[in-house]
């Protein structure tokens, strides 16, 4: 057993020690070039289906109805959400009054001149156009919120246009 052990190694040994030694380096011949030739083929193309597509073309989309406005059909009698303010002015003018009422919606304000040294004191809660018919009562002046054109408006009462009876 011993015997074959030996024996082994040393043919091990002798067939490693045989062995060529690194190659050399050999530089890519110019020579030896492959050509990839085009494929070809015995028949046409396979078919291709559906390479157009239906589209519309470019246009400006129309303006989104909401509902509430003049335009929706379904929706005339549905009132705009607002959101609900709590408002507490205490001896304000109403000039003053008009600026805080106008920055709960970020609109802009305008009090005429001759009603805006008025004094105010109001404490109460809701949207911006029901606190503007609250103020309009309690000061017996015009209050006019514009959303299209964002602007809160405190004017001087008119009095009513005089009306003929018809005949």
């Amino acid at each position: 057993m011993i015997m074959r052990g030996f024996l082994l190694l040393s043919l091990m040994l002798t067939v490693s020690g045989c062995t060529k030694g690194p190659k050399e380096y050999q530089p890519y011949s110019a020579t030896k070039r492959t050509i990839f030739l085009p494929a070809v083929r015995s028949a046409g193309a396979e078919p291709v289906y559906a390479r157009t597509r239906w589209t519309h073309p470019p246009e400006v989309l129309p303006q989104r109805e909401r509902p509430g406005t003049k335009d929706s059909i379904e929706g005339r009698s549905a009132p705009m959400l607002r959101p609900v303010f709590h408002l507490e002015l205490k001896n304000a003018s109403l000039e003053e009054t008009a600026r805080v009422l106008a920055a709960t919606s970020r609109y802009e304000s305008y009090a005429d001149p001759s009603i805006a040294l008025h004094k105010i004191t109001i404490e109460n809660l809701g949207t911006i156009d029901e606190l503007g018919q609250i103020i309009e009562r309690k000061a017996q002046i015009q209050v006019v919120i514009d959303h299209q054109n964002k602007e809160v408006r405190f004017l001087a009462p008119t009095a009513e246009q005089p009306r003929l009876f018809k005949e």
